[in-house]
């Protein structure tokens, strides 16, 4: 299935994030920009690109899995139903093995999260239990294993070659919990604090806590409680080198409802962060707005459809201006390639995962330039200049 999706009108009003520093740095020069509140003419399509998931797999993608694919296009897929083991498919979507097995030792997992792949054709696996990266050949051997016992990571990017890594979550910060995005080298030491915001319990963000990495080196994050996001230099600094900041009227805050996002509409939660060609694209979590108010029975876990609608915004950083907004009634995640979309459906009782890669189009969107030999992919917007 293919769609083509429509820019909102008007969300009016900003927000400011207030952050809390972590391990105190020099301050650096930061811009705050305003999210812009309108879109032009310009659409975000998703054109499905295969799925994954059949009776006879020796696993199941279940109803919250982690996918990303390979350097060599090979797909993984890790889900807690399957207890340790990662599930490998073809690039045409063929089961091929599996991967890892439940424990605590070398190669193994209690729940595997986020992963990212190299352009070595390696893989890194986030453990959300056991608190570790660890990092894989392209035939699945060790390599090595970084522990990351300061807090409950959700998300990493890998900086430096492999020797860092901003690793976002939750942790104790000054005797409180605080969502946070911390710097790690590969033994595991804390190096930096990007920024520290209290809350009252992990479970407002239970799904992710998204952390990019920008063409310049940048690490973005986004703060539970608001929507606004953050650029860090990697390297230290107690303060964000950039903010964008907005307030649409979609946006809910919460608290979180007793059981959600799975039993309940969900408060608002940005659930995917990544940048394509100097573009930031946000895909947000919101309550399903044809919902029936009150509505108290609960849909399977592979059903989060009924629940959830994704706002999928794409912002030009530079200066804040809203390249694209769109709502899809659907409950979509980002793969930890950073290069497509997926959602999860029931089919007769069978999880499947639907993958889609996403396009802008339409007059008013960026042109895409060339690259540079060895520079990332930049897209010119009109009246912002290449950045």
């Amino acid at each position: 299935m293919s769609g083509s999706l429509t820019a909102a009108m008007r969300y009016p009003g900003f927000i400011a994030l207030a952050v809390c520093a972590g391990i105190p740095r020099p301050a650096v020069a930061q811009s705050l920009l305003p999210i812009a509140d309108e879109a032009a003419e310009c659409t975000v399509q998703l054109r499905e690109v295969l799925r994954l998931g059949d009776p006879g797999d020796p696993g199941t993608v279940g109803s919250r899995p982690e996918i990303t694919r390979t350097a060599a296009g090979d797909y993984i897929v890790a889900s807690v139903e399957n207890r340790g083991k990662l599930l490998v498919f073809d690039s045409d979507g063929a089961f091929l093995e599996t991967l890892g097995g439940n424990g605590d030792g070398p190669g193994e997992y209690r729940v595997p999260g986020r992963m990212r792949p190299g352009s070595d054709g390696s893989l890194r696996i986030l453990d959300l239990v056991n608190r570790r990266i660890t990092h894989v050949s392209p035939d699945g051997g060790l390599i090595e294993t970084t522990d990351i016992r300061s807090l409950h990571g959700l998300d990493f990017v890998t900086l430096a070659a492999g020797e860092r890594h901003a690793v976002s979550g939750f942790g104790q910060v000054e005797d409180g919990l605080s969502a946070t995005t911390e710097i790690v080298g590969r033994d595991g030491v804390q190096l930096a604090s990007l920024g520290a915001v209290p809350v009252a319990s992990w479970l407002v963000n239970f799904f992710r806590a998204p952390v990019a990495l920008d063409g310049r080196g940048r690490v973005w994050t986004t703060r539970t409680g608001g929507y606004g996001f953050e650029a860090w230099d990697p390297n230290g600094g107690s303060e964000a080198v950039a903010r964008l900041v907005g307030d649409p009227e979609w946006f809910d805050p919460g608290p979180p409802q007793p059981g959600a996002p799975v039993s309940s509409p969900a408060p608002s939660i940005v659930i995917s962060l990544r940048f394509d060609r100097g573009l930031l694209w946000a895909g947000t979590w919101v309550a399903d707005e044809n919902r029936e108010a009150g509505a108290a029975t609960a849909p399977s876990p592979l059903e989060l459809d009924r629940l959830l609608d994704t706002v999928l915004d794409v912002i030009d950083p530079a200066s804040g201006a809203l390249i694209a907004r769109t709502r899809r009634d659907e409950a979509l995640r980002g793969t930890g390639d950073d290069a497509l979309l997926f959602g999860v459906r029931e089919d007769g009782g069978i999880a499947r995962a639907v993958l889609f890669e996403p396009a802008l189009a339409g007059p008013d969107c960026p042109a895409t330039n060339p690259p540079a030999m060895g520079a990332p992919e930049a897209y010119l917007y009109r009246g912002t200049g290449r950045f």
